[in-house]
């Protein structure tokens, strides 16, 4: 993938990889509604499999979008939100945990002190753990690591829950029925947090919402 070197690149970006993933939901979503009672079950399991790979599937990507795009800013650490200088360390915090070597510990502490006016190393890849179980709690985890609000989504905890274990049944090949009105009420819900999701990295990277003290 190219650098994403401006707002208006990484929008391109969002809205690409949103837009094949809601003409396809769209494709699935006609198909069970035209689907004869006989088969409409096993449209739905297709449904529910595929709802679920684009909600984690976006968030995922989105996140790397918007991480990259701020990578490429060249920050340095004092610049940058808290949230995204804990990023940029975390790989540090993880190597001070499995040891007690002081040498490690004082990378560390040289950083905090001494280094915060260095660029931030943010890293591009693995930036963001779905956990392959993308509930409420792992999302909530995500807005954290970039820093935005998750009012919104908050009010949808038991849909995302939903979703996820609809999605693990169908996985595991359970045998389960529910009715269309949830399908389609949990799609309407995913498109809604998708969109919201594209919003709101669209107006903290124009905002420039990712640095400190920007309010």
């Amino acid at each position: 993938m190219n650098e994403i070197q401006t707002v208006e690149e990484l929008a391109n970006y969002l809205d690409s990889d949103l837009g094949w993933r809601k003409k396809e939901l769209t494709y699935i979503v006609n198909l069970i509604k035209s689907e004869s009672e006989r088969n409409v079950d096993t449209q739905l399991r297709i449904g529910i499999a595929i709802l679920y790979a684009h909600w984690e599937g976006y968030i995922k990507n989105a996140g790397v979008f918007y991480v990259r795009y701020i990578k490429q800013l060249e920050l340095k650490y004092e610049d940058l939100g808290e949230n995204f200088i804990a990023l940029a360390l975390k790989g540090t915090f993880s190597e001070c945990l499995k040891t007690n070597k002081t040498s490690i510990h004082t990378t560390l502490v040289n950083i905090l002190v001494n280094d915060l006016s260095t660029i931030a190393d943010l890293p591009h890849h693995n930036v963001i753990n779905t956990q392959s179980n993308l509930k409420w709690e792992v999302f909530k985890e995500i807005l954290a690591t970039l820093g935005l609000e998750d009012s919104f989504y908050s009010t949808k905890d038991k849909q995302i829950n939903k979703l996820v274990d609809h999605r693990n049944e169908v996985a595991h090949g359970k045998r389960f029925y529910f009715d269309e009105i949830v399908f389609f009420n949990l799609y309407k819900d995913v498109i809604k947090m998708l969109d919201c999701f594209k919003d709101q990295i669209i107006q903290s990277a124009s905002t420039e919402t990712f640095k400190r003290n920007v309010y």
